[in-house]
C-alpha cells in the first residue's frame, strides 16, 4: 500500500508536466507569405522547438493585406509576432503602445525577406507590355491592390513613380517625371482589391491586362500552372517585409517562443523555404543558391531613394497618388 501511495503521489506531480498544454502564439503575416509560412516554416519551427527545448508549441497564423492586419492588431487581435510589408504600420503599432521593443535591431534592420515589383500579363503578353510606361498606353487595363489596406500596393505605387522619377531632383510637383508617369498609369487602373492576392483572383476572373505586384507572387502563381508572363521593368523598386514583436500582447510564458520564432525566420532553413516560394532571402548565401530563379533588375532603387518611408508615403501616396484618384 505504501508503495502504491508513493506511485500515486509521483503520478500527480509528473502527469501535468507530461501532458502540459502547448505554448500558444499567434502570428500575423501579410497574405503573400501564407504558402511558405503554413506549408514549411511553421511545421519546421514546431519540430525545431520540440527537439531543442522539449516543449510543444502551437503557432497559429492569420494572413491578409498588411494594412488589414495592422488594423486587426490595433483592434485587439491577440497577436504576438507580425510580419508586415510597411515600416509605417509597425511605427503606428509602436505609437499606440503595442510595440515597445526596437524591431530595427533585428538583423537587416528588421527585414526578413525581400522582393521586387514587377507586373504580370496575359499568356504571350498580347498587348506587348514590358515597361511601366507601357501600362500608360490608351486602352490598357491595370490592376493593383489598394494602398489603404495593402503594403504591396504602396510598393507598387512607389515603383511606378520611381520608374519615371529623377532621383537627383524629386519635386513631387506636376512637372516631376515620376508624378507624370504615375498619373498616366493610374488612369488605366480599373480595380484596387484589398490585397495582392485578391488582384490575382480578379485577374483569373478575366479582369485587366496587367497586375502590378511582387515578383514572388508572380512566380508563385506561375508555379501553380498559370500561363502568365512576367515583365520585369528596367527600373523598379526593391521591397522588403519586416518582423516585429507585439510586446503588449506577450505573456511571460510566451516570451521564449516569440524570441525563438523571430530568430528562426532568419535561419538558413527558413530562408530557403521563403526562397522556394519566390521571395528573395536576406541571407546572401541562400540568395546565391537561388539566384537563377530571380530576374536581374537593371536599375533597382529602394524606398530610401524616395526619402524614406515617411516622406515616400507623404509625397508619393498622400500627395501624388491621391490626386490621381480625384476623377
Amino acid at each position: 500500500m505504501k508503495r502504491l501511495f508513493v506511485l500515486l503521489v509521483v503520478a500527480l506531480f509528473v502527469a501535468p508536466h507530461a501532458y502540459a498544454e502547448p505554448i500558444k502564439v499567434n502570428l500575423h503575416s501579410c497574405c503573400v507569405t501564407e504558402d511558405a509560412t503554413t506549408k514549411e516554416i511553421l511545421p519546421a519551427f514546431r519540430k525545431y522547438y520540440k527537439e531543442k527545448f522539449g516543449k510543444d508549441v502551437d503557432v497559429s497564423a492569420s494572413f491578409a493585406g498588411s494594412g488589414t492586419l495592422k488594423n486587426q492588431i490595433l483592434g485587439g487581435a491577440p497577436v504576438q509576432v507580425a510580419v508586415l510589408s510597411s515600416e509605417l504600420y509597425l511605427d503606428q503599432l509602436k505609437e499606440k503602445g503595442l510595440i515597445a521593443s526596437d524591431w530595427r535591431k533585428n538583423p537587416n534592420k528588421g527585414a526578413v525577406i525581400k522582393s521586387v515589383i514587377v507586373f504580370v500579363t496575359r499568356k504571350d503578353n498580347p498587348k506587348g507590355l514590358n515597361t511601366f510606361e507601357d501600362l500608360a498606353k490608351p486602352g490598357t487595363k491595370v490592376l493593383h491592390a489598394s494602398p489603404d489596406t495593402s503594403g504591396g500596393a504602396q510598393w507598387a505605387i512607389f515603383a511606378i513613380y520611381g520608374a519615371g522619377a529623377n532621383f537627383k531632383n524629386l519635386s513631387f510637383g506636376p512637372e516631376d517625371g515620376g508624378v507624370k508617369l504615375l498619373s498616366a498609369v493610374e488612369k488605366n487602373v480599373i480595380a484596387q482589391p484589398e490585397s495582392a492576392r485578391q488582384t490575382f483572383v480578379q485577374f483569373d476572373a478575366g479582369f485587366g491586362d496587367a497586375i502590378v505586384t511582387y515578383e514572388n507572387e508572380a512566380l508563385l502563381e506561375k508555379a501553380k500552372g498559370r500561363e502568365y508572363m512576367i515583365a520585369v521593368p528596367r527600373k523598379t523598386i526593391e521591397t522588403e517585409w519586416k518582423v516585429a514583436r507585439i510586446d503588449k500582447n506577450i505573456k511571460p510564458e510566451q516570451e521564449h517562443v516569440v524570441s525563438e520564432l523571430i530568430q528562426f525566420l532568419y535561419t538558413a532553413g527558413a530562408q530557403r523555404s521563403y526562397a522556394r516560394f519566390g521571395f528573395r532571402p536576406v541571407d546572401s548565401k541562400i540568395g546565391k543558391e537561388f539566384q537563377g530563379k530571380y530576374a536581374t533588375v537593371a536599375e533597382p532603387f529602394t524606398v530610401d531613394d524616395l526619402g524614406g518611408w515617411q516622406n515616400a508615403r507623404k509625397n508619393v501616396i498622400e500627395n501624388a497618388w491621391k490626386k490621381t484618384q480625384q476623377k
